[in-house]
């Protein structure tokens, strides 16, 4: 046992790796590759490449086995002189190699790693270890022992197995390999019936080291190369023709037992790669090029990349963890007579996980009956009796004793009578109080009379006396002290069972402490049958988007009995791993959390997803107190992770990628965020209404913003019964936070459970069966049950007052679209109060969110109704057997008030429902009465644009009656010479009123014609194309004016007749249009108003 190579160290070294063969393998021989040329770095031996690729950041050590002196020796030839001694010599090394298992060789390679280590002041370096066969479970033996190993394990950066046996191997134990096993190992010896008992198939030892080495290599990136070619091996076999030598072809490590992980001890950062080759050429990556160049890529890319801050960083957390997740162990005894009010007492220790995971719940309660429990300084609220057994001696039965004498009084007989006698007892090496300052007489046992101070009036006294007579026989009674009682504690004959409970939904623990579990009972097998695939894994959920919130397991409630019990008709079940019913009951429940929790929470799962890894640990999570968000950030991605507490939505959706809005918008959040609408609506707060609300409900210790406010969150109870004497729990509770005022155990469940059945009347469970009954029966009423005080927590008084507020509302609207349409003349019409529906609107939203909550309430209630009558059905099962006797009726209890909670929910969606109808046919009334408001307004309009259009009518009328006369008159009074010539030859008044009015008429009746007859506008306008058209053709030919085209010199007159024919399509489908509430009505005057903008945009073009 000693390295037989280090490389040489020049300064920088930052990682040690060592090497470390099969037990008995050559240290070199194991690595060498079976290529010709040595000059390519993949053809060389593994540690010289990795050394050369990483020099000088890494220092390579080869580990051997055996020592010097055992690898050295050799049984010389018979001719030479030292054959005899030689021989001896190897048969006694042999025989002493022979007598260790691996726990021997993990041994010597501690002590010599340890001590290597130490002498080159690299104690403190980060180590990786690459391991060959059963070399792999030596390294996994050291890195588990305390405390060297799990110092080192600290340390440990990254481990590479080839071809490991982690779950052993049937030729490396069978007697029959044995030869072929030593020739293709090139073992120094063969491998001894110690060291291969070691390596039998369904190894309880290889299992429980898993789970310890498990525990100490947290983060630790784990390489496992599994064999899949087989090798051939020469084994014995007997024929008809005697002894003789076969051929088989085995894989000498099945591929899964070499890898590490399985389906109930997963490992989180293990990467398994198959390598087509045999055992031997593993190590070596035989015909594996490709996969040896990757596997130093990624040795390399790792020691490059490894920072020591962030693995110490790592180490802290999970040591946090670990030591700060307090494990709590019930021990449930009788202390009395079966059946009568607290007979039944419970004993509690608090160790942390990693105690608890190392040293087992009986070791950890009898350390907490020596008085050793880490937690018993900790307030009586967390169940555990308190560290009051202190020893001392047991009290004499012997007692002084004790003369009275009277004062000297006439009166003393009658005071003997009426006064009481006031007797002090101890034991005669305790010396008595003096003097007892009351105003009864004091007592000196010297005899002496003392003075009673100021105490008036003066009373006759009376002494008390010890003396040493034996007499006064009849006093015995009253002389002898009282022996003190005793606090019954539990013992192996009035033990019932044990409920552990873990304090998180930690998927990655189940395994650990149920196996931890199994090992105290000593049946490592306990466990399984609870942890195969169709109990647990099976009913994992998992989404597509891998949100943390589309985690949970899905509800369940399974008995698993025994082989030998009878089959029941209508029960399909699993069997038992052992001889007695285990159960599992997979359940969630309605809890909650505050606003700043949930959001704080969000944001920590938001952080880590960015992450890969947990490392970096970020330095809010390495300063945080919150245990929560540590697990968060270091098991959220794990391969079993740790399952988050779950908002109402995000349990009711959990396909949804983000329910951040939903989350914001819950009906609990809005009615406890402060004061509310509909509270600051009613006034100021009265002294009637103040003392109305602090009835029953705890003083808020902050002021009402938005981050005291309540959600409602979904949580899980996991529960498996192992046995008749044990129960485990798995379930999370509200973080508790500062200056609470006790306001996190509202709805706590394990403070209901625990305050249920502890004390004088508590509920008497029995066996773990009744436990299981009555932990379901809190889950389902944990937030609906009289043991929940703060009124911002009923749950159920919230959503009914709040339906009833938007009931009122709605009953309010109503009255008053009632009271709004009571007008006689359109100008009493209010048109706002008609169109603005808003607060309706925001009322019938308001009212589906309710729905949608009750729903998703009304779900979950439904799923814990199935679980609840599955246990039914399945207890009676178990009442021939006397189990669950009370659990049966805990059981019925919880199915009543199931019953009972839907009734209500039901009640409370058909109002939620029947408001919501009400309000939508509020909105389509008002939507009717907003349209007849607008037909109002627009017949209005249309008589004002009517007034309008008659007063332009009779303007254009007298402008086309009196533009002819008084044009005609401007002209005749012009002073042209054709008027006055010859000199003052006016033409006579006649003879202007026949041209003015003659000429007048005519084109006032022209005009008149054209406005008012289509008849005449149409052959107008036929006239005017025939004659007008040619002629403009011609002059346009003769280029006697410009060539424009014809539409758009007669554009102003043909854009005006489009937009009238326009305007009339318009305001024919305006009368048939179906307005909508917030429509604009076009009148003919706004189409006036177009045709006049479109006129003058023309005349400007």
């Amino acid at each position: 046992m000693s390295f037989v190579f280090s490389s040489r160290s020049d300064g920088g070294v930052k990682v040690d790796i060592v090497f470390v063969p099969a037990i008995g393998a050559d240290p070199r021989k194991t690595w060498e590759r079976q290529t010709g040329n040595s000059a390519n770095l993949q053809s060389r031996r593994l540690d010289w490449a990795i050394k050369d690729k990483l020099h000088p950041a890494v220092q390579v050590h080869l580990y051997d086995h055996l020592t010097p002196r055992e690898r050295s020796l050799e049984i010389k030839p018979h001719e030479d002189p030292t054959h005899q001694r030689s021989a001896e010599a190897y048969a006694q090394a042999e025989y002493t190699v022979a007598e260790y298992g691996v726990a021997d060789w993990a041994d010597r390679f501690l002590r010599i790693l340890s001590g290597h280590r130490r002498i080159q002041g690299t104690d403190q370096r980060p180590i990786l270890f690459i391991s060959h066969s059963t070399g792999g479970i030596v390294v996994k033996h050291m890195l588990s022992k305390k405390p060297e190993g799990e110092n080192i394990a600290a340390l440990c950066l990254a481990m590479t197995f080839f071809a490991t046996p982690h779950h052993g191997s049937s030729v490396l134990s069978e007697p029959e390999y044995v030869q072929t096993v030593q020739t293709h190992l090139d073992l120094k010896w063969e491998m001894s019936e110690t060291l291969r008992k070691d390596f039998t198939l369904r190894n309880d030892d290889l299992e429980n080291l898993n789970n310890k080495f498990a525990l100490n290599v947290v983060g630790l990136k784990i390489y496992s190369y599994v064999e899949i070619s087989d090798t051939y091996l020469l084994v014995p076999t007997n024929d008809t023709s005697g002894e003789t030598l076969t051929t088989v072809r085995l894989c000498i490590v099945d591929s899964r037992s070499g890898k590490l992980g399985t389906t109930e001890l997963p490992f989180e950062d293990e990467e398994v790669i198959p390598l087509n080759t045999t055992h031997v050429g593993a190590p070596n990556f035989k015909d594996e090029d490709v996969l040896y160049g990757y596997y130093l890529e990624e040795i390399a890319a790792f020691v490059k990349g490894f920072s020591a801050v962030e693995r110490a960083a790592y180490h802290a957390l999970n040591h946090d963890i670990m030591t700060g997740t307090e494990v709590e162990v019930h021990q449930f005894y009788l202390a009395g007579t079966q059946g009568e009010p607290g007979s039944v007492k419970i004993l509690t220790a608090h160790p942390s996980l990693q105690k608890f995971l190392e040293q087992g719940p009986a070791e950890c309660m009898k350390e907490r009956l020596r008085g050793g429990d880490d937690n018993t300084d900790k307030s009586p609220s967390n169940g555990s009796i308190q560290k009051v057994m202190l020893s001392r001696p047991a009290p004499k039965p012997v007692a002084p004793l004790l003369t009275i004498t009277h004062a000297e009084t006439e009166d003393s007989s009658s005071e003997a009578s009426s006064t009481n006698q006031l007797l002090t007892l101890s034991p005669p090496s305790v010396a008595p109080p003096k003097s007892i300052h009351t105003k009864r007489p004091s007592l000196d046992p010297n005899g002496g009379e003392e003075s009673i101070g100021n105490l008036a009036p003066k009373k006759p006294t009376k002494t008390v006396q010890f003396s040493d007579n034996t007499g006064h026989k009849d006093l015995d009674r009253v002389r002898r002290p009282q022996r003190t009682a005793l606090f019954p504690l539990p013992s192996s004959s009035s033990e019932r069972f044990k409920w552990i409970h873990v304090p998180f939904c930690h998927s990655g623990w189940v395994p650990h402490v149920l196996t931890t579990i199994s090992q105290d009972k000593m049946d490592p097998t306990l466990h399984k049958q609870l942890l195969m695939d169709k109990v647990w894994f099976s009913n994992h959920n998992r989404s597509r988007h891998a949100s943390s919130h589309a985690r949970f397991v899905r509800p369940m409630a399974k008995c698993l009995l025994p082989k030998s019990a009878d089959k029941h008709d209508g029960i399909t079940t699993p069997l038992s791993a052992t001889s007695e019913i285990q159960f599992a009951v997979y359940l969630p429940y309605l809890h909650w959390d505050t606003f700043k929790n949930m959001q704080r929470q969000a944001a920590i799962i938001k952080k880590r997803s960015e992450q890969a890894h947990a490392r970096p640990v970020i330095d809010e999570i390495a300063r945080s107190k919150s245990m929560v968000h540590k697990l968060i950030w270091q098991h959220l991605t794990s391969d079993r992770p740790v399952h988050c507490r779950r908002t109402l939505d995000q349990y009711g959706y959990p396909s949804l990628r983000n329910t951040a809005v939903r989350d914001a918008d819950q009906i609990l959040y809005k009615r406890t965020k402060g004061k509310t609408g509909a509270e600051s609506s009613q006034g100021p707060p009265t002294k009637e209404k103040l003392s109305s609300r602090s009835a029953g409900r705890r003083n808020r210790s902050s002021s009402n913003d938005d981050n005291a406010a309540k959600v409602l969150m979904v949580d899980q109870l996991w529960l498996w019964i192992m046995d008749n004497q044990t129960v485990i729990t798995f379930f999370a509770a509200k973080e508790k936070e500062e200056n609470d005022n006790g306001l996190s155990r509202e709805g706590d469940l394990r403070s209901e459970i625990y305050q249920d059945i502890n004390g004088d009347f508590a509920n008497q469970c029995a066996d773990p069966f009744d436990f299981a009954a009555l932990a379901v029966m809190h889950a389902v009423k944990a937030m609906f049950g009289e043991g929940v005080k703060d009124r911002d927590l009923q749950v159920f008084r919230i959503f009914e007052e709040y339906i009833s507020i938007l009931t009122e509302q709605q009953t309010s609207s109503f009255k008053h679209f009632r009271n709004n349409h009571r007008w006689e003349k359109a100008k009493d019409i209010n048109a706002a109060q008609h169109i603005d529906n808003r607060k309706d609107l925001d009322a019938v939203l308001e009212l589906r969110d309710i729905e949608d909550e009750l729903s998703t309430i009304d779900r979950l209630l439904k799923e814990q109704q199935g679980c609840v009558t599955d246990m039914e059905v399945q207890y009676k099962t178990l009442a021939p057997q006397g189990k669950g006797i009370n659990g049966h009726g805990f059981l019925h209890d919880a199915a009543q008030l199931l019953k009972d909670y839907l009734d209500q929910v039901d009640g409370m969606l058909k109002s939620a429902r029947a408001a919501q109808k009400a309000f939508k046919e509020l909105l389509d009334m008002k939507q009717k009465q907003a349209n007849i408001v607008e037909a109002h307004l627009a017949r209005e309009q249309n008589e004002v644009a009517a007034d309008q259009s008659r007063s332009v009518m009779i303007f254009t009328v007298f402008t086309i009656i009196f533009l002819p006369l008084s044009f005609f008159a401007s002209v005749f009074g012009i002073n042209a010479k054709e008027w006055s010539s010859p000199p003052n030859n006016y033409p006579s008044l006649k003879k202007i009123f026949t041209f003015m009015v003659v000429i007048s008429l005519a084109v006032i009746i022209f005009a008149l014609l054209v406005a008012f007859n289509k008849f005449t506008r149409r052959m107008t306008q036929k006239v005017w194309r025939h004659i007008a058209m040619p002629i403009f053709r011609f002059m346009k030919k003769h280029h006697m004016i410009k060539n424009v085209p014809p539409e758009e010199q007669l554009g102003a007159p043909l854009h005006t007749l489009d937009l009238e024919k326009l305007a009339l399509a318009d305001k024919e489908r305006a009368e048939t249009k179906r307005l909508s509430t917030l429509s604009r009505t076009y009148s003919k005057m706004n189409w006036e108003e177009e045709l006049n903008w479109n006129r003058r945009n023309s005349v400007v073009e």
